[in-house]
């Protein structure tokens, strides 16, 4: 569990010199869009003319991080935007790190940063790896960032005979004292002595620790969490019955099934735990048939009735939105027909079926249809079902399937089921399904591009040209219908006049068929264009090393890895290589669906390298705004005061935004983090390397903010840091209302900002810090400062960020700089002016591995 939550990161110390500035007196006027800013904005180093909404840069992560630099999982923003979690390989802040000692925990340490008035200040979350060897950040709760979730492990030598070093604790984390760390219950099932349970099947040893040709085992197939209400009291976790052949034979470990579940070895499984204050001892199986709770006598789930032993899903593969409610009351999840590691069926359910389970105590089964529905379609062939998707309360669950659910709808559809619908009675107690695919008998529907959070709107993609609305405001009339066998963009909401009734409106074609086999053509030949040329590099290196007496095989190995260097560099900059990816990931069935809606769902952003408005001809994907309220379609990436119209012809300068994934270490917090789109749809920010505003630098990625037919620029506009080839700006997020845009950068936007790492900065509405004062300029090791002592288990951190930010705004006199001493001390060389050390070989081959990390995501 702990390697899927955070991950490690290559680090390199960068130590720079910082000469800092006193604020001028003189200071701009107004900015992009506002005449005039607060005084206090307009007076910090953070201001900038060309950026809007009277914004100022403020530097969120400490000005020296131990030569760490931040990654995008995990992450969580507040509402308000003052309080950020974000991971960070380096340790400040009173962490503990033990990362030259594979026996401790390797990862990311996590951090939360609060801003205060006078900075942002972090405060280390991981607990001390004195303590807690290997932890790791499983989920932070949608209500207060306060709560969070833990998966931590004690060292435990009684199981080295067993290959397995470490057993797994989930924990509960409320605030910051220790004793605020509360134990749910174990992440492995444990014998009486409280050791981790072997699970032998009949006829099967279990040998020591040298059947392992002495690599130790870790708890790898451990409850993996995947779901949880907002509160985090409420917590769902998937574990697969380990299947490890030793010594030709197949046995299932340590980290098992817990007693009474049957599932299928390789089998998804999918616990809960309810916690109200005390620990249990294991979690509650979901995926059962039982009415009332489990509750065993000696182990809960001693009378469990598995719908299936083929596995259990939440939700189910590649869609888990709002699988789990706010409440966490209901629980949606798939039981699966076919065993996973077999191929062979099981006897219940005869298909994939999508069932609710409401309270730990009933189960329904939602796309089976009831005779109130459909007493014709009992007898219908059955069809796999799949989960797409619920609102956050849980009263609408929508699904697809081919079964006839209802008279006459025999192909793949997308239904509703309405928990609180308006047929509900007593006779029909659970709610009302309804078909959203309105139109055609077979739509054709290939899955869910977003549900609102409200349930109140469904974008879905089907091939089949549906009947409905069709006319979109501003759109010719040839583009206003869909088009047969096209993936096309569908809304089905609340008709204007009438609330209660429901329509299906027409959005755009996203891909037409000879479109999708054009794009498939072009990036084969590019893709083997880029092979060429890295065979050609790899040739070359391998000769060259040969020559300088390398051993061949290792000659073979840097040719290798000069030639992937090459053609990792070369991605996208050569045409439209990655464009039908991108495309596609709208509609794709992964939770990482390249597009994000608003809480009501009234407006949807999107990329597509389809020519939806008239000024578009962009061969590479450009971001879309769609407006339910009067049915209009606008391109957002577009440039502003004559710049470049966005018609960018290599996917390098495409237009992007964050993806939101639903199933990672920041759930349930996920709907509100890598945010791209404000809560009431008026503003829409991504990145691209295109230049189209002013501030911005040709070929430089930055981000942008589009408001209202207008574009901004709102990074650094010349950050040009980059490894490989691939931008190291990146969009972290917005809070709801827009205020704060977080983005990494390695530029120093602030005086302050002393090493060359990748930083995070927020570009935030009247914001900005006053100039930090330091009287001397610091050098070597003197920037670093005294090192934090790790408190005994959470608490906040020591160590402290000075406000203040950026170069001086323009049209202020140049800022009084000390001398630079002429000569660099020892270990130190000059670089942009500054002093920096030197990066010794171990510092440059740990940052090369976590850049091939972020550059391979």
């Amino acid at each position: 569990m702990g390697g899927k939550a955070v991950r490690t990161l290559g680090m390199m110390v960068a130590i720079a010199c910082v000469a800092t500035t006193a604020p001028s007196a003189t200071w701009a006027a107004g900015d992009a869009n506002q005449a005039q800013c607060g005084v206090a904005t307009e007076a910090s180093p953070g201001f900038r003319s060309y950026l809007p909404d009277c914004r100022a840069f403020e530097l969120v992560t400490p000005p020296y991080k131990e030569g760490g630099i931040v990654e995008l999982e995990p992450s969580a923003i507040s509402g308000d935007g003052s309080h950020v979690i974000a991971g960070a390989a380096g340790t400040f802040a009173g962490a503990d790190s033990f990362l030259l000692d594979l026996a401790k925990d390797p990862e990311d340490a996590v951090y939360e940063f609060t801003r205060s008035s006078t900075g942002w200040q972090p405060a280390v979350l991981t607990p001390p790896a004195s303590e807690y060897p290997r932890s790791a950040l499983l989920a932070v709760s949608g209500e207060d960032m306060e709560t969070t979730l833990w998966g931590a492990q004690h060292e435990n030598p009684s199981n080295l005979e067993l290959g397995l070093l470490f057993h797994e604790d989930i924990y509960l984390r409320t605030g910051s004292a220790p004793s605020e760390f509360h134990l749910v219950g174990p992440g492995t099932p444990r014998n009486e002595e409280g050791e981790d349970k072997e699970a032998l099947p009949d006829g099967y040893e279990l040998k020591g620790k040298e059947a392992f040709a002495g690599e130790p085992l870790y708890a790898n197939e451990e409850l993996d969490m995947i779901g949880a209400s907002y509160d985090l009291e409420h917590l769902l976790f998937r574990v697969e019955a380990s299947a490890t052949e030793v010594e030709g034979k197949i046995h299932h470990g340590v980290s098992d099934l817990w007693p009474g579940d049957t599932t299928a070895p390789r089998g998804p499984s999918l616990y809960e735990y309810a916690y109200n204050g005390v620990p249990d001892s294991e979690p509650t199986l979901v995926g059962v048939k039982n009415n009332g709770p489990l509750a065993g006598s000696s182990h809960i789930n001693e009378h469990a009735e598995l719908i299936s032993n083929c596995g259990t899903e939440l939700g189910s593969e590649g869609s888990t939105y709002n699988a789990v409610s706010t409440s966490g009351d209901a629980v949606f999840f798939t039981a699966l027909h076919t065993d996973p590691s077999s191929g062979e069926t099981c006897a219940t359910p005869a298909v994939n079926e999508v069932y609710a389970r409401i309270g730990g105590t009933r189960t329904i089964d939602l796309s089976e249809p009831s005779k109130e529905d459909c007493e014709a379609c009992k007898t219908t062939v059955p069809g796999d079902a799949t989960f797409e998707g619920a609102s956050q309360n849980g009263e609408k669950v929508f699904f697809m399937t081919e079964q006839e659910l209802l008279p006459g709808q025999t192909g793949n559809n997308l239904y509703e089921y309405d928990f609180e619908g308006p047929e509900a009675n007593a006779e029909h107690p659970d709610g009302k399904i309804s078909l959203v695919s309105t139109g055609l008998a077979d739509p054709g529907v290939t899955s869910v591009v977003r549900v609102s959070e409200s349930g109140e709107r469904v974008y879905f993609v089907a091939q089949g040209k549906l009947t409905g609305k069709d006319r979109v405001a501003g759109r010719e009339p040839e583009e206003a219908k869909p088009v047969e066998g096209a993936y096309n963009l569908y809304v089905y909401e609340p008709e204007a006049a009438h609330p209660a009734v429901y329509h299906t409106v027409f959005v755009a074609t996203l891909l037409r068929p000879e479109e999708e086999a054009a794009l498939k053509i072009e990036e084969e030949a590019e893709e083997h264009k880029i092979r060429a040329l890295g065979r050609a590099v790899e040739e070359k290196a391998e000769e060259e090393a040969v020559g300088r007496g390398v051993p061949p095989l290792e000659a073979g190995q840097i040719g290798r890895r000069e030639g992937e260097k090459v053609e990792r560099a070369l991605q996208g900059t050569l045409g439209s290589y990655g464009t039908l990816e991108e495309d596609r990931s709208v509609w794709s069935r992964v939770d990482n669906r390249q597009a994000q809606v608003t809480p009501d769902g009234e407006f949807l952003v999107f990329p597509s390298s389809a020519h939806l408005t008239g000024e578009d001809r962009s061969k590479v994907p450009q971001i879309f705004e769609y407006d339910a309220r009067d049915e209009s379609l606008t391109r957002v990436s577009i440039g502003q005061q004559g710049f470049s119209s966005g018609n960018v012809e290599t996917f390098n300068g495409a237009a992007h935004i964050p993806s939101q994934v639903f199933n990672r270490a920041d759930l349930p917090a996920a709907s509100g983090s890598r945010l791209a789109i404000s809560a009431d749809g008026s503003r829409v920010f991504f990145t691209s390397a295109a230049r189209l505003a002013p501030g911005a630098e040709a070929n430089t990625t930055n981000v942008y903010e589009y408001d209202t037919g207008n574009l901004y620029l709102v990074s650094g506009g010349d950050d040009s840091s980059s490894y490989e080839g691939k931008s190291d700006i990146d969009l972290f997020g917005i809070d709801p209302s827009g205020q704060d845009v977080f983005f990494t950068s390695a530029s120093q936007l602030l005086p302050q900002d002393g090493d060359t790492q990748m930083a995070l900065y927020d570009a935030r509405e009247g914001g900005g810090f006053p100039a930090p004062t330091l009287e001397t300029s610091c050098s070597g090791e003197t920037c670093r400062g005294a090192s934090a002592v790790m408190p005994p288990l959470q608490m906040p951190g020591s160590a402290s960020q000075a406000g203040g930010g950026n170069l001086a705004p323009s049209g202020s006199p140049p800022p009084a700089v000390k001398p630079k001493s002429k000569e660099c001390k020892r270990k130190f060389v000059h670089k942009k002016g500054k002093c920096v050390r030197k990066a010794n070989s171990k510092q440059a081959n740990a940052k090369r591995v976590g850049n091939e990390r972020r550059a391979s995501r």
